[in-house]
């Protein structure tokens, strides 16, 4: 008779597995540090007005350009390091830093001796870090389930005075995606110019309308609008800068909110140009990693959470940041989002190198 061998136990994730490796994610919380640096910097060489665009040419161009260096990671996530509480603690943070990023952005703008350029020059800088720090984590926040997390990207969102992003894209995107009913899904020849005011304007609406939707369906109260809450917290933000700063406080955060959501839909526009989802008798196909526009730079997916493997999060929104697979059948992109990103706003270089990787059944629709 055999005797039956005991099991082993579970091997538990090693040191590094479970503390070190996540701390990767850790580096969009420190993108505001480009900020402090350009102060200084400018600072020491009597060159504000030049400094004040130092954090977007390090987003867009230095970023960018190691990125492409340092190369892609299609590797997938390890199934024991999953869950660990660290990669939610990273996600949270945002909020705390953020909020000291705009108030460190206003002091300096209300307090350099900044010309007309070098102001614009902040409000894009600060705006560019708004737009990766706040609606990167918000963007990945409003997909979970606890109220902690849910309230975090709200406010993370309102900052940035795009609350209806919370509506919109989980109940409005993610459902829509990849056909005409989707503003924020690019189509085939339309470029970023065209294409960013057209998704803000519709977007915003469509959250109201959603929410409307909503409280009639469940006969609640208008007031229990979702959108006008995070309208009515970015009204508080608004006040709390012209308490401490004045009007230049106020022009500035809405400038700064501005610009980075325009960037949201700048990225928005890169994730799913050109990509459509088949009619069906019940009518549209399924939600694939095919649908959207996958990257696996690992630099830049380092900064943005995962963000680029877009395609797994469409296919599975609920999956969090540190799961997120990458797809060899999803259409990819040829750098990380950075690069990307400058590469839509010149739309004959975007279509000459985009449109070859346009799966043939898509561009032959088109004709």
């Amino acid at each position: 008779m055999t005797t039956q061998q005991p099991s082993l136990p579970a091997q538990s994730p090693s040191l590094i597995a479970r503390w070190i490796w996540p701390l990767r994610f850790f580096l969009i919380l420190l993108v505001p540090m480009s900020l402090f640096d350009a102060w200084r910097f400018g600072r020491a060489l009597e060159m504000p007005n030049l400094f004040a665009f130092w954090p977007f040419f390090v987003m867009y161009g230095v970023l960018s350009l190691i990125d492409y260096v340092v190369g892609q990671d299609t590797s997938q996530p390890e199934e024991n390091v999953r869950h660990i509480a660290l990669y939610r603690w990273i996600a949270l943070a945002a909020l705390p830093v953020q909020l000291l990023s705009l108030w460190w952005g206003l002091h300096v703008f209300t307090t350099t001796d900044f010309n007309w350029i070098g102001k614009l020059g902040w409000i894009f800088s600060v705006g560019a870090v708004s737009g990766i720090l706040a609606i990167t984590v918000a963007h990945e926040l409003v997909h979970k389930p606890t109220r902690l997390e849910q309230w975090v990207g709200g406010i993370l969102l309102s900052s940035v005075c795009y609350g209806g992003f919370k509506i919109e894209h989980v109940y409005g995107h993610h459902v829509n995606v990849s056909t005409p009913k989707d503003a924020s899904s690019a189509k085939l020849w339309q470029t970023v110019y065209g294409f960013i005011p057209q998704a803000v304007w519709h977007n915003t609406l469509n959250a109201w309308r959603l929410e409307k939707n909503r409280l009639q369906k469940r006969g609640l109260s208008a007031w229990r609008n979702e959108v006008l809450l995070w309208s009515a917290v970015s009204t508080v933000f608004a006040a709390a800068a012209f308490l401490l700063f004045g009007w230049a406080g106020v022009c500035f955060f809405v400038g700064q909110a501005v610009v980075a959501f325009c960037e949201l839909e700048a990225i928005n526009y890169v994730e799913h140009y050109g990509l459509t989802r088949q009619r069906t008798d019940n009518g549209y196909e399924r939600v694939r990693p095919e649908h959207s526009w996958n990257s696996s730079y690992r630099l830049m997916n380092w900064f943005l959470m995962n963000l680029a493997r877009h395609s797994d999060h469409h296919a599975y929104a609920s999956r969090r940041y540190q799961e997120l697979r990458h797809f060899e059948e999803a259409p990819q992109l040829p750098g990380g989002y950075g690069a990307m990103v400058v590469l839509a706003f010149c739309p004959p270089l975007w279509f000459r190198i985009i449109h070859p990787r346009i799966p043939a059944h898509v561009r032959q629709a088109d004709v």
